[in-house]
């Protein structure tokens, strides 16, 4: 990676556009000088001879030789200009802090030019960002405000958006003493990417926690085998994706495409990576805040005790634990007994712990308590509610005081928490937990959801590598019958079918299935039969199949479907109906998603979606992650659905998915008929979007 060396690491660096007036290259000069870069450091700018006492030369051209990356800081119409011709003098990395790189109709399609730039081999960050901060070694090329002094440490942040990533790298180095190795404001990625700079951090040993605020990936093969090797160091990778609602999702005219846009997709890719995904930017800055000082030298289940000198503080912190799906750690009995010794008579020495108010006046109580606490053979994870925030006494200091001595010998996880995300808090407090490597937390809902975080984190890396897909038929086309041959074909059950023409070859059918039948239309474009009336159930005689044949072939010309064909199928009976589809998305590759079934599949919207290809414990997860899970298992005395057979159903769909990538967008199947434990699931529609223009193969 030279390049991108050049870019976070450079010899020596030179400014574009610097001048004596503020702006965003004089902004940057100063940056380098106050935090002590020690490379090289020059101006560009034909009006001066120095910038803040940095020396200033007249064009790019004359610039030393040492320089290895420079900083675009003039508009985007002079700045192709500029690059090239760096370029050719041999720099091949640079920041490019100006937007605006969109066609132009004097100087050419500028951004034509900086992707040709990058196809040569220069390296660029941006354009349309803030630029590059390596703590390590004071490279502060960066168009903004920031922290000083710089607190070096293990966290390394991309950032799509320069102000998000800014509000995240400031306050955590300014207020929590969290230590970075690097921050990259990488704006639009016309050059390096998040997935090339994440590959820079995970190599350098230094950075132990890789952050990113991802708004698209350009390459997620790349941090696919990017996040292998950082699980293999065991360095946690955080990410947050904003831009979840925005418009621009892969929708589809199947049931799958309206359930899984790109957000839904990213996050199952995200999984698949063992990449922790913070669901709001306030859990991501507090997982940050978290992985960068726990202690993970020590066993620790994924329970939770909380500690608070608060009855309702304890409470609040309890209903956030249960909502997060996290559990509160039942104490050992001998715990319990050394906490009643502890607390005052009013304490609750159950979990959540409240040691009431007389630990402000006693912090003894508060070291005590933690020893007892610490010394649990079941290992939690311990919480402790502080208020970090400067006060007239130092009462509060005393605690912090205790938890840090308490902390210190225990190799185990502790955490103190603020049940307010507010600010501004008491410096000394949190040096005394910085200096125990206690994560100071702000915000009772986001912690709890960071602590959730130590959990995934840990199945992440117990978990065994992917399954390799089995074989999967191909379908040589896409109308119905050559679905259904190909998904049989992969194990994948779906039930027997037969097209008919006339009234004459229905009542045949019928027949020849000996029982009840269903009656419906098919035709390209013909999603929601049922809708339109070109559903028939339960036919079982001569009359009604020949009535229900006439009323679907009238209902689906009636709604505008010339091309029309009915279908027979036998009717088949059990205990649920499911739903399971693909979803092939043109970046990640093939998601499956599955649901409850029916005609509720997209009113309910309870889904749940992973990448292909599933292995069984995967499939299993995903159907126990459903809302409607019980439905199927057998709640309120229902027999239990055979969750086996639809654990299987789902890996073999996977199988077919990975051997059929790019031939369609979408795919149903629904309903699934759910049988009875031990007696099988069966597929009895098939739905195809085969993408552009959007059409039916059939359901």
């Amino acid at each position: 990676m030279p390049s991108i060396r050049a870019l976070l690491d450079p010899r020596a660096i030179a400014v574009i556009g610097a001048s004596q007036q503020p702006g965003r290259g004089t902004s940057v000069v100063a940056n380098l000088r106050d935090a002590g870069f020690k490379g090289g450091v020059f101006a560009v700018n034909p009006r001066y001879t120095d910038v803040l006492g940095t020396r200033c030369y007249p064009s790019v051209q004359e610039l030393p030789d040492t320089v290895d990356c420079i900083v675009i800081a003039i508009p985007a119409r002079a700045a192709c200009d500029v690059l090239e011709q760096a370029f050719a003098r041999g720099i091949r990395a640079a920041i490019v802090l100006a937007g605006g790189f969109e066609d132009d109709a004097q100087n050419g399609p500028l951004g034509t030019r900086l992707k040709a730039l990058v196809q040569q081999g220069m390296c660029i960050c941006g354009p349309n960002c803030f630029g590059v901060v390596n703590v390590k070694t004071g490279m502060v090329a960066f168009n903004g405000v920031v922290p000083k002094p710089l607190q070096q440490g293990p966290v390394a942040l991309v950032s799509q958006s320069g102000s998000l990533g800014n509000f995240a790298f400031g306050p955590l180095i300014r207020d929590r003493k969290v230590g970075f190795s690097y921050f990259v404001s990488c704006g639009n990625q016309a050059g390096a990417t998040i997935e090339d700079y994440a590959e820079y951090f995970v190599a350098d040993p230094e950075v132990k926690i890789v952050a990113a605020i991802v708004e698209d990936l350009k390459n997620p093969r790349k941090l696919e085998r990017v996040a292998a090797a950082a699980r293999q160091q065991g360095k946690p990778m955080v990410f947050v994706h904003v831009g979840r609602s925005a418009a621009g999702q892969v929708m589809t005219r199947s049931h799958t495409g309206a359930l899984a846009g790109n957000a839904e997709i990213l996050s199952a890719f995200l999984r698949r990576c063992g990449i922790v995904q913070a669901a709001s930017y306030d859990e991501f800055v507090e997982t940050i805040a978290l992985f960068a000082q726990l202690r993970r030298d020590g066993e620790a289940s994924s329970d939770v005790v909380l500690v608070s000198g608060s009855g309702g503080g304890a409470a609040l912190a309890a209903d956030h634990l249960d909502a997060a799906g996290l559990k509160l750690a039942k104490l050992h009995a001998s715990t319990e007994d050394r906490l009643r010794a502890v607390l005052p008579e009013l304490g609750a020495v159950t979990n959540p712990i409240d040691a009431t108010g007389a630990v402000f006046y006693d912090p003894g109580i508060m070291t005590r308590l933690l020893d007892a606490v610490l010394s649990d053979p079941g290992k939690p994870i311990v919480a402790v509610a502080v208020n970090a925030g400067p006060a007239p006494h130092d009462r509060m200091r005393r605690i912090a005081s205790a938890i840090a001595d308490a902390a210190r010998p225990a190799k185990r996880a502790i955490v103190a928490y603020q049940v307010s995300p507010l600010g501004p808090l008491d410096a000394e407090l949190v040096a005394m937990l910085h200096a125990a490597e206690i994560p100071l937390l702000l915000g009772v809902a986001s912690t709890i959801e960071a602590l959730r975080h130590i959990a995934q984190l840990h199945d992440f890396s117990a978990r065994p590598p992917g399954e390799a897909a089995a074989p999967g038929a191909r379908a040589a086309g896409w109308d119905f019958w050559e679905a259904r041959r190909a998904l049989t074909e992969s194990g994948v059950a779906i039930v027997d079918a037969r097209i008919v023409k006339s009234e004459e070859g229905a009542i045949a059918a019928l027949r020849a299935f000996a029982g009840p039948v269903a009656i419906k239309a098919t035709a390209p474009g013909l999603l929601h039969k049922s809708d339109i009336g070109c559903v028939w159930l339960n036919c079982a005689t001569d009359a009604e199949v020949a009535a229900a044949y006439r009323e679907v072939v009238a209902n689906a010309q009636r709604a505008g479907f010339a091309d029309v064909q009915i279908l027979v199928q036998p009717m088949v009976a059990g205990l649920a109906e499911a739903y399971a589809g693909i979803i092939d998305d043109p970046l990640y590759g093939p998601a499956i998603v599955v649901g409850l079934g029916g005609i509720f599949v997209e009113l309910l919207n309870d889904t749940a979606i992973e990448m292909a290809p599933l292995g069984k414990d995967d499939a299993l997860r995903m159907i126990l992650r459903l809302k409607a899970s019980p439905v199927l298992l057998g709640a309120r005395g229902r027999a239990a659905g055979d969750i086996d057979a639809l654990a299987t159903f789902l890996v073999r769909l996977s199988h077919f998915a990975l051997a059929n990538t790019g031939q369609f967008r979408a795919l149903d199947l629904n309903p699934i008929i759910v049988k009875p434990a031990g007696e099988g699931v069966m597929a009895v529609d098939i739905a195809i979007d085969r993408g552009d223009p959007p059409t039916q193969a059939h359901e």
